[in-house]
């Protein structure tokens, strides 16, 4: 008997154990089918919801609880699935225990993950051909399982594991030879974690100490797609034309990760209470990948044509990782509450590559010196980071309805980069050491009176320098949120950001501003019946010099986006048995991907008898792009579901 097998056979086993002596069960499953009809483009509709046509279990709810200790398995029970079948994401959770003996939380996840949008990296856009050359179809799946032993103990022993495994089919562009090529690939990546250790409880402190495991094998295959031997460029070069007649790409990857988490946290007396955290990771990886490609190819690099090329490729990577916190949150007087902060962390990652090309029956452009011959590269890349960052607020709520707060931080970076020169392909200090400094101030007030509620925060941080290109040396936003209640008949709530932020460095020039208002109306003239309005706008404006990468040229790259999102809904409850809902909304962006989605939505509940009722849902999509009518869809989604509760 597998494993598998055994795991399956844990689930009845409690269920039987806690229903034995039970004193309270309930049971409820949501179960039915959904038709979908979609016209337009299916992938898209997939990219962004991909639901399926086909029986979906809607909701299943099983709990049992018995007396402590009449059980001798458990005396509680809960399982909880939700969106298997037709649905795009599932979920199965169990939690199990005996009290005073053992607590049991398992869970299982599983989601789809399509994405073949047609504008994406498509040199055939123009010619009608959909979808791109970067498609993905694959799924992950999770387990996790969370084991406490005698909880509520002076200490309880703890356990943990989590299987994690993402795989399947994509497909992608790759250049070789003076061409792009589009590959199909199948991939598969595992994850293994496995925990132990304790939770302490001594008085006022509690305390976590975990030591864990965590190991990664990845691999993926990958060949030419038929049919796109030609390559995306048909034209001649140098009078000859670049094809490949067959290539295989395989590549294994693996990484060990031990890993230490401790965690503590206590009061001293009435008004002081004292936090801390410890992480350390010590990540080590391995890479292989070997290709083999046959064609008519060339090389600008090296001034030649060849036939075939046999490339292998051996890497490793070393990566260990801490980091320290220590808070202090404390009671100075009354209404003065003092926090402060004082975090460290150090992270260091050492690589090297080995990349070793073999060109067969080459020749020069001029068709002449015939052999073959190999390339080596060999890679070394270096970088060691320190962060340390100190911070303290101070809170005052002794103005009546009015309390107020401070704070400041000061973030220190210091960065030691060593890039392997055979890396470099633009001019400028890509190495070195780099240092940062941050300084953050904040301020904020809140406002109760009655049933009105305000609060304004706001914040800034100032640099020193840039390490990466779209650090800013400026930043600031101010946001001003508001609620409004004056019963349960009306409630209002309105939120508005601007976050604003430059980095003005020659050859830099980034600059984005973001603005955000929002508003919200609950209105419940009776019990039976709710409406919910809302109305929000967007918009983000951003502008950075780049490289063009064909010819390294710098320009500007110059990106916005304007939303505008309306929502409207509607809830009756008739006589307790017959639930109705129903809505519509509409999301709009005029920026630089123009497109609108509107949607329309309901949904109708009719309780039978106590024990059995049913639901009938549709929902009703619309999508358009401004620039790119290949993206539209519409698509049509009714479901009927049958509901049992006891």
């Amino acid at each position: 008997m597998t494993k598998g097998h055994l795991r399956l056979l844990a689930l009845p086993l409690m269920v039987w154990a806690a229903c034995a002596n039970a004193q309270t069960t309930r049971f409820s499953l949501g179960l039915g089918f959904q038709w979908l009809d979609v016209s337009g483009n299916e992938d898209m509709y997939r990219s962004q919801l991909d639901e399926r046509q086909g029986l979906v279990i809607q909701d299943f709810s099983f709990t049992s609880i018995a007396k402590p200790g009449s059980s001798a398995g458990a005396d509680r029970v809960r399982v909880e699935a939700s969106g298997f079948g037709g649905s795009g994401h599932g979920r199965l959770f169990l939690d199990a225990g005996l009290t005073g003996t053992y607590s049991l939380r398992v869970q299982y996840q599983r989601a789809r993950h399509f994405n073949a949008l047609p504008g994406l990296a498509n040199p055939f856009l123009a010619e009608g051909i959909t979808p791109g050359q970067h498609t993905m179809d694959r799924t992950s799946e999770s387990v996790d399982v969370d084991l406490e032993i005698f909880p509520g103990r002076m200490i309880t022993p703890l356990v943990g594991y989590r299987w994690a495994r993402y795989s399947g089919p994509a497909q992608t562009t790759y250049h070789v030879g003076q061409d792009e090529f589009r590959l199909a690939s199948d991939f598969s990546q595992t994850t293994r974690d496995f925990q132990v250790g304790a939770a302490l409880h001594l008085g006022t402190f509690a305390a976590t100490v975990m030591q864990g495991w965590r190991s990664m094998e990845q691999s993926e295959s990958a060949t030419i797609v038929p049919g796109a031997g030609i390559g995306n460029n048909t034209n001649p070069l140098l009078g000859r034309d670049i094809k490949i007649d067959g290539l295989m790409r395989n590549s294994t990857a693996s990484s060990s990760s031990p890993f230490t988490t401790g965690y503590l946290s206590g009061r001293i007396g009435d008004r002081v209470r004292v936090m801390g955290s410890y992480v350390k990771t010590d990540f080590s990886s391995d890479f292989t990948q070997r290709e083999d490609a046959v064609g008519s190819l060339a090389s600008f690099k090296l001034s030649r044509f060849f036939q075939g090329l046999t490339q292998t490729v051996a890497a490793r990577a070393a990566a260990p990782d801490w980091r320290g916190e220590i808070g202090v949150n404390a009671e100075i007087v009354d209404n003065l509450d003092l926090a402060i902060g004082y975090t460290k962390r150090h992270r260091q990652l050492d690589g090297w590559a080995v990349i070793s090309s073999i060109y067969a029956r080459s020749t020069n452009f001029s068709g002449g010196d015939a052999r073959d011959f190999k390339t080596l590269a060999d890679v070394n890349n270096a970088m060691d980071r320190d962060e340390k960052q100190v911070e303290a607020k101070v809170t005052y709520r002794g103005l009546g309805p009015v309390s107020l707060w401070g704070s400041y931080a000061k973030a220190d970076e210091a960065l030691n980069v060593t890039p392997d020169a055979a890396e470099v392909v633009v001019p400028g200090g890509q190495g070195g050491q780099f240092d940062r400094s941050v300084k953050r101030y904040g301020a904020g007030a809140n406002l109760g009176i009655g049933t009105l509620k305000l609060a304004a925060d706001w914040r800034k941080d100032d640099a020193d320098s840039a390490v990466v290109r779209i650090d800013a040396l400026n930043q600031s936003r101010a946001r001003l949120q508001a609620q409004w209640a004056p019963g349960k008949v009306l409630r209002i709530a309105g939120t508005a950001e601007r976050l604003t932020g430059d980095n003005p460095t020659a050859g830099i020039g980034y600059d984005f501003t973001t603005k955000h208002y929002a508003m919200d109306v609950d209105v419940t003239p009776i019990e039976a019946l709710s409406l919910q309005l809302g109305y929000g706008i967007f918009k983000s404006d951003s502008t950075v010099a780049i490289r063009q990468p064909q010819d390294f040229q710098t320009t500007t790259s110059v990106y916005a986006e304007d939303g505008k999102s309306l929502d409207a809904s509607l809830s009756l409850n008739v006589a307790g048995r017959y639930h109705f809902l129903g809505g519509v909304s509409r999301f709009e962006n005029t920026g630089n991907l123009g497109f609108s989605l509107n949607r329309t939505f309901g949904r109708v509940d009719v309780d039978l008898t106590d024990a059995l009722g049913v639901t009938v849902s549709f929902d009703k999509r619309k999508y358009t792009e401004d620039a790119l009518q290949l993206a539209n869809y519409d698509a049509d989604r009714l479901g009927f579901f049958f509901r049992w509760r006891q």
